[in-house]
């Protein structure tokens, strides 16, 4: 089976070494992305979360999939206390399809105000 690695054009390009995805047969792995370069880089972790999960969507449409696709995510974020905003941002993207998850609280991340980051695992349809 052949990798594919693609970044996709209205995101913005990885800053490193890095695609926005890598597919292998049927299993999409997105990078860990932040609201970096957005308005809601200041703003509060479900703003962050909310711009996370719609750069997820734009991946995952653009490989004829959705959110439902999802099998896994890992989220690290800064201060283990705001977490729960996120996962309501979440329950709404998600609607009760909910994924495997693992969340970490790591001690920053590329700016000061990024509050959250997240990467996922979708399994494509055939």
């Amino acid at each position: 089976m052949e990798i594919e690695r693609k970044d996709y054009p209205g995101m913005p390009q990885p800053a490193g070494a890095f695609h926005h995805s890598v597919r292998w047969g049927n299993l999409l792995f997105i990078a860990g992305s932040t609201a970096r370069g957005t308005p809601a880089e200041t703003g509060d972790i479900a703003a962050q979360t909310e711009v996370i999960l719609q750069k997820f969507q734009t991946i995952l449409e653009a490989n004829g999939a959705t959110l439902a696709n999802v099998v896994k995510v890992t989220s690290f974020v800064t201060d283990l206390r705001e977490a729960p905003a996120s996962g309501e941002v979440r329950r709404k993207y998600f609607e009760g399809g909910f994924p495997a998850s693992t969340q970490v609280q790591v001690a920053a991340l590329g700016t000061p105000d990024l509050k959250i980051e997240i990467d996922a695992i979708a399994v494509l349809p055939d």
